[in-house]
């Protein structure tokens, strides 16, 4: 009886293991929803911004949530990226390489990675938060405007992928 019971357990083991792994792929988990991640973009570009003298007057450009069709992690489509991109206004430009340094000494200490950095060449760099795969990215221009950048990583409109 001892052993019926257990090859009875270990084989309930084996299907709920086979059940639950089951849709799971990359990229078919269940992520926040894109409102969820619309307003966290929108919190780390405020984060970041309180890193930056109260002058700095903040410019929407693009506040954007558009579909994922050619995620880098080589998962399925359907899913959304959110992006908020403002241009920063009233700081002087002779002062954006001290703003930048700034803005990496925050990021490091909030769990953030250089993906690139662009500096000397241009006050530009490119990081990762190692928690929930947020990037965002301070940039200057051509013609001296300085612009910050958040986006998400590639999430689920509610959250789970949609019912075929």
């Amino acid at each position: 009886m001892t052993n019926i019971r257990s090859t009875t357990s270990g084989v309930l083991a084996v299907a709920a293991l086979l059940l639950t792994s089951c849709g799971t792929e990359s990229g078919m988990r269940p992520t926040i929803t894109v409102a969820q991640a619309e307003q966290r973009v929108e919190d780390y570009f405020r984060q970041a911004l309180a890193v930056l003298p109260e002058k700095a007057r903040p410019e929407a450009g693009l506040i954007d949530t558009y579909d994922c069709d050619d995620p880098t992690d080589n998962g399925p489509k359907g899913r959304k990226i959110a992006s908020v991109d403002y241009q920063i206004l009233d700081l002087p430009p002779d002062d954006y390489p001290d703003y930048v340094n700034q803005l990496e000494r925050w990021w490091r200490e909030h769990n953030f990675r250089i993906l690139d950095d662009e500096r000397p060449k241009r006050e530009s760099i490119w990081v990762e938060n190692n928690n929930d795969g947020f990037r965002m990215r301070v940039k200057t221009n051509d013609v001296g405007e300085l612009f910050m950048i958040a986006s998400s990583p590639c999430v689920w409109e509610n959250g789970t992928p949609e019912p075929e």
